[in-house]
């Protein structure tokens, strides 16, 4: 009789934050800055995707890009026009997303009086 092995299998159910790779950012505004100051593209492991390879058979999405599909590049190390549509669409809906929880998370608060 052959000993049984344990096999443990995470599994991520949200796609991460490129900049930070959480799928919850804890400082949504650092991650912000890091989306709109540098150039963003698909990532190059899984084209853009987000999806885990067949080389990854225990994960849904890529190890590389945890999901995202971007990948970051170095300033001047890829121009506007060799971006594809499919980034700068991800890109903009992770901008707005982050956009949205820093102004959810600077709004005032009105103390009772």
């Amino acid at each position: 009789m052959m000993p049984s092995s344990s096999l443990t299998v995470r599994i991520a159910h949200q796609r991460a934050c490129p900049a930070c790779g959480d799928a919850r950012c804890s400082d949504p505004a650092e991650c912000l800055y890091l989306l709109t100051s540098r150039p963003w593209g698909d990532c190059f492991k899984c084209g853009g995707s987000g999806y885990a390879g067949e080389d990854s058979p225990l994960e849904i999405f890529c190890r590389y890009c945890l999901g995202s599909g971007l990948d970051e590049y170095a300033p001047g190390a890829i121009t506007p026009d060799q971006i594809s549509e499919g980034a700068k669409t991800r890109h903009a809906a992770f901008v707005a997303y982050l956009a949205a929880l820093v102004s959810q998370r600077s709004a005032p608060l009105a103390v009772a009086a």
